[in-house]
């Protein structure tokens, strides 16, 4: 049976004026409206603009505001500026934390001085980040050691002896253990052999390359022809090597390591940069096979890799000059890439870095290690009587990374607190809050709620003061006679070494969640305070584990952009771990630092680029940014990001658009998120979304959602239900389990994979072949080879695919849309396609209730039958931008439902199931439109005073602004109002018609009234309005009050002579850089066509 019904317009469609869904749709609480960082600006503050700001802010529905103070940005100065931290900013503040507490708003305020991260001036030096240095000293034995070790480099920097930072900045060292080793025979440096160093412009002195300092360097200049610059060893007789470390002020060349006799016959041995982070280290070892040679040549054809060209893969560029410090090959073994290995910096992955296979004489022996930590004294002495041999002296210690926070005030420029070290981040929180604390008093937690912390920005560190018995805590067994391998010895083995290092960086992924999120969440707890974190962010700085890292926060955020400065992969999969980290950890919201990289924007353009991000999980909108404004000079003050505050030109017409926001993260805080696929992430270090490569693989089929989870979830909160799906305690479920790519596994996951299976999971993916870790080796990889033949049993991959065990069954070498299918689990959604059809959507269930968010993301409209996993329930229509509810045609088929959907321009809906269908479909009438006419002819427009145009013009022809001949017009940024008469025949008026006004083309906002009626504020297409109630037969005054950016305004500025600028301030012309690009004139105005429609439902 069919039933069709007769629209009578969406509000009147609510049936319970009581259901808190509907009422929180239409009126969004609190909860559900954007936030915005509030930036204070190199001290340009003031309490006017505060109270001005803030009152903004409440009257067009943002509900809250992050304070960072930061020395970047600009526009409006103030005389007497206030400092980070002093009376005077404590006093603001606590004006700040009054006026948001009688506004009803929520207040936050940055970790630290800038946006990057838990640093200050209270920090001191032994409290600061680390990394482990050390130094070596070599004697024969037998023979009383008597004598003071070399003490290990103690300048800040980033590995050894590398500088960094300012000169004048305080140092800092401390000892953690000293090693002896007995050195393997086949250990000897490459100096001894008296290497003639050259390079393609003639003789070298190699000191600099050979000397272990990696402040010295060469330069060495690129051929004219356009051929590779070298650097070549040439031994008199062949040197055996293993290895070489290359080290480059810039970074790693492309190029390659040659080897060979004579200069003609030359062999590859390494090509470079090899396999490299988005940010590369300068420091790289490269192990090779045992290579015998007389000739070692070092070819460079391109400059080191940037971040950009790291992920995009662009094609490399010659450099002018290649400028080396370090350059030396190793005859023993080393860790291949142990530098990345030992966490001075890292990779992405680590299975395609193994360290090849030596034999026993190259490897330094366990047996062969004892530790004289005992034995020195604290001003580095010792005594030892040292065994029959060659032996090296390991004294290890840590001294500073030098990373400070940024970009900060000097007031509140420090060194970066320890973030491995849970009693030192402990007092950088007493060093910033305390105060904070005092000058706020109650409203310390009441009206400052939160502390945000931004993207991690500081830089790696892979020590601190307690890491051996941290490590040894969190990994069960002493690291002591390990620690070599840290300085990139092979210790036993390669596979032994390679083991140690994987257990450390896990170890250190470990640390940066608890003592750095957790302690710092922890201690704002206590005082009723929570945590905002992008913990870490987008740029991937640390070996993290990215999870476990937003678990321990109380809001989790990711990062989009409205131009994008790093890989659209990048942002996407932080955005997806943001929103995964809330799903399986049981946390409602999902915020992001939204619309950064932008400009003056105006609303349409932000929901181009949101609606996207709001399908991929983000519920809770933070903008970057609203810079504190402490005057009301226009066009205002700025920081970087996309301009969103009072002195904008739509300032006060905001409403409609945060509205819009409202309502869309007001229904996706409802309930749960809904997803068939758990991405198990790599158990290593880091554990983190793959924003290398392809990304995603294997991608999730189209129609399927997914999350990922870590080890920490799939260990401690991941179950099996009766029905096979995989439980969260908070009730997110999976229907299959997809596994990692990778050939190494820790018996604990397994077991645990094995449990799920055997109570009736699905689990996808190869089956691994051992542990990564040194726990219980070689026992545990027993244990792997023997949980894999439980599980896997003799599954090949290719002409074995499935097996089936206890309830469950595991799946190796078929698509995941092929296992889904056979599960009986069709798609979520899916829909009828043009060739340019593009949706974009997400779907959360709140009891029995289906919420699905679709948008589209062309500039087409679209119209397309969309199916949706939903049966035995009606389909309604509900209007974010309007917060209208309509019912919707349906047809429910063997447990689908279809609804066809007609979607404007970029439009978005939500389409919901919350009542018991009375019927298997419904069909509505209708909406029938018919062009009344075009209005055409004069428009008489005005500007306002004191912004360059003229006072009037009239225009024969609607046209954007920027193609007026008069300057004034061309530039003017701000609201102009048009004005016509109308004549309305009354062949327009019939009953149950609507009039609706089109205006067309629109740049950017409109507010149209008729007659002197408000019909309100239009922001984004279709720039249409119903004038029925206003408009009469005969002649009607329109007034359509039209706003655009100051985009236009300041481009006009840059271009204009010094006399007709408007703004003033710096010199004509158009500034470099990213976030200073020159901007093209945005289309403005009312451009039309405009015309008056009528709309009826037609009956069917």
């Amino acid at each position: 049976m069919t039933i069709a019904l007769f629209v009578t317009g969406g509000v009147a469609f609510a049936r319970e004026s009581g259901d808190s869904l509907e009422q929180g749709f239409k009126n969004p609480p609190d909860s559900s409206k954007p936030r915005v960082w509030w930036h204070w600006t190199g001290g340009n503050v003031t309490k006017e603009g505060i109270t001005k700001d803030l009152e903004w802010m409440k009257r067009v529905g943002i509900a809250g505001m992050h304070l960072a103070d930061v020395s970047f940005g600009g526009g409006q100065n103030v005389e007497e500026k206030i400092e980070f931290a002093s009376p005077q900013w404590l006093d603001a503040v606590h004006h700040a934390a009054s006026e948001a507490q009688r506004l009803g708003l929520e207040m936050a305020i940055f970790s630290s001085a800038g946006w990057s991260l838990t640093g200050g001036p209270w920090v001191k030096p032994e409290q600061a980040m680390k990394k482990l240095v050390w130094s070596e000293t070599v004697v024969e034995g037998p023979q009383g050691f008597s004598d003071k070790l070399p003490q290990p480099p103690s300048n800040n920097g980033p590995i050894r002896n590398m500088r960094s930072g300012g000169q004048s900045d305080p140092t800092y060292y401390g000892d953690s253990a000293v090693l002896a080793y007995r050195i393997p025979e086949a250990e000897a440096h490459m100096v001894e052999f008296n290497p003639i160093a050259t390079t393609n412009t003639g003789a070298l002195d190699a000191a600099a390359l050979l000397d272990d300092d990696l402040n010295s360097a060469v330069t060495i200049s690129t051929p004219q022809d356009g051929s590779p610059a070298w650097a070549q060893f040439e031994f008199a007789q062949p040197f055996t090597a293993r290895a070489i470390t290359i080290a480059g002020r810039s970074g790693i060349p492309v190029g390659r390591l040659l080897a060979g006799d004579d200069c003609k016959n030359f062999r590859t041995l390494v090509t470079l940069p090899g396999t490299q982070l988005y940010r590369q280290g300068r420091v790289r070892t490269f192990a090779f096979n045992q290579t015998t040679a007389k000739i070692y040549r070092i070819e460079m054809t391109g400059a080191p890799l940037g971040p950009a060209e790291t992920i995009s893969q662009a094609p490399p560029q010659p450099a002018r000059e290649y400028v080396l410090s370090e350059a030396i090959l190793h005859s023993g073994a080393r860790v291949h890439r142990w530098e990345e290995k030992a966490g001075f910096s890292f990779l992405f992955e680590y299975e395609s870095v193994p360290t090849p296979e030596v034999p026993a004489d190259a490897a330094i022996r366990s047996s062969d290690i004892i530790d004289l930590t005992s034995k020195m004294s604290p001003d580095g002495s010792l005594r030892w009587d040292v065994p029959a041999g060659r032996w090296t002296i390991l004294r290890m210690g840590y001294s500073l990374t030098g990373a400070k926070n940024r970009p900060a005030a000097p007031a509140g420029l420090g060194y970066e607190v320890d973030k491995l070290n849970s009693k030192h981040v402990e007092a950088y929180y007493h060093g910033y809050f305390d105060s904070l604390a005092e000058s706020l008093g109650p409203l310390f937690g009441k009206a400052l709620r939160y502390v945000l912390m931004d993207s991690y920005e500081a830089g790696m560190q892979n020590w601190t003061d307690e890491m051996i018995s941290e490590f040894h805590k969190r990994r069960g067994y002493d690291p002591s006679p390990y620690l070599p391998a840290l300085t990139g010895r092979v210790v036993e083995s390669a596979e032994v070494s390679d083991r140690f290092l994987w257990d450390f960086r896990r170890t250190l992924a470990d640390m940066f969640a608890n003592c750095h999120y957790g302690t710092m969440t922890e201690l704002l707890e206590k005082k009723g305070l929570g945590m905002y974190a992008e913990a870490a962010g987008v740029s991937l700085e640390i070996p993290e584990d990215t999870l476990l890292n937003k678990s321990k926060v109380s809001i989790p955020m990711g990062e989009f952009w409205v131009r994008d400065l790093h890989p659209r992969l990048m942002y996407y999969q932080d955005v997806r771990g943001a929103a995964s980290a809330a799903h399986v950890y049981g946390k409602t919201l999902v915020a992001a630092e939204a619309f950064t990289g932008g400009g003056y924007e105006a609303p349409f353009t932000l929901k181009k680029v949101g609606d996207y991000w709001i399908t991929q999980g983000i519920n809770r909108i933070v903008f970057h940014t609203s810079a504190h404004q402490p005057l009301d000079t226009k066009p205002g003050n700025t920081m970087v990001g996309t301009h969103i505050n009072r002195n904008i030109t739509w300032a006060e017409q905001a409403r409609p658009f945060m509205t819009y926001l409202a309502r869309n993260s007001f229904l996706l805080q409802q309930g749960l998120f809904v997803a068939d696929l758990a991405y198990l992430l790599d158990e290593g270090a880091p554990s983190t979304m793959p924003i290398w490569g392809a990304g995603l693989r294997p991608e999730p089929p189209d129609g399927y959602d997914f999350d990922y989870v870590n080890a920490d979830v799939l260990l401690n909160r991941m179950s099996v239900g009766e029905d096979g799906r995989l439980i969260l305690p908070d009730s997110m479920s999976y229907r299959v389990l997809v596994l990692p790519e990778t050939k190494r596994m820790r018996p604990e996951l397994l077991q645990k994979i094995r449990e799920l299976v055997a109570g009736g999971a699905v689990v996808v993916g190869p089956k691994p072949l051992k542990s990564p870790s040194l726990v219980g080796y070689p026992d545990s990889d027993m244990q792997v080879c023997a949980l894999v033949d439980e599980i896997w049993g003799d599954l090949d991959g290719i002409s074995r695919t499935k097996r089936f065990y206890g309830k469950g069954v595991v799946v190796w070498g078929l698509q995941l849309s092929e296992v889904l299918v056979s599960l009986n689990v069709p798609k979520d959604i899916e829909y009828s396609r043009a060739l340019d059809t593009n949706l974009s959507w997400i779907h959360r269930r709140m009891g029995d209730t289906d919420i699905y968010f679709i948008v589209n993301l062309t500039d087409n409209p679209q119209d397309i039958d969309v199916r949706f996993r939903v049966s035995d329930r009606e389909a309604e229509l509900w209007y974010p931008d309007t917060g209208e509810i309509e019912p919707a045609s349906y047809n429910i088929v063997e447990g689908r439902t279809t609804v066809p959907l007609s979607l404007d321009q970029r439009e978005s809906v939500f389409v919901v199931f919350r009542r018991a269908a009375s019927s298997p479909s419904r069909t509505l009438s209708q909406k029938v439109s018919t062009t009344l006419a075009t209005i055409s002819g004069q428009w008489d427009i005005s500007f306002p005073p004191n912004l360059g145009a003229p006072e009037n013009i009239r225009l024969d022809d609607l046209e954007s602004w920027t193609v007026n001949n008069d300057e004034g017009v061309k530039y003017f940024s701000g609201t102009a109002t048009y004005t016509k008469i109308l004549q309305a025949t009354q062949s327009w008026f019939r009953p149950g018609a609507k009039i609706l006004l089109d205006l067309g083309v629109v740049g950017d906002i409109a507010d149209v009234s008729v007659n002197g009626k408000a019909m309100g504020v239009l922001w984004k297409p279709p720039y249409r309005v119903d004038v029925t109630s206003a408009l009469k037969p005969g002649e009607n005054k329109l007034e359509i009050k039209v706003t655009n950016q100051w985009t236009n305004r300041i481009t006009g500025d840059r271009t204009v002579a010094p006399d007709k600028r408007i703004f003033g301030g710096g010199p004509a012309g158009r500034r470099g850089g990213f976030f200073n690009r020159p901007m093209p004139l945005t289309e403005s105005g009312l451009i039309g066509p405009v015309k008056v429609i009528s709309e009826v439902i037609q009956e069917n």
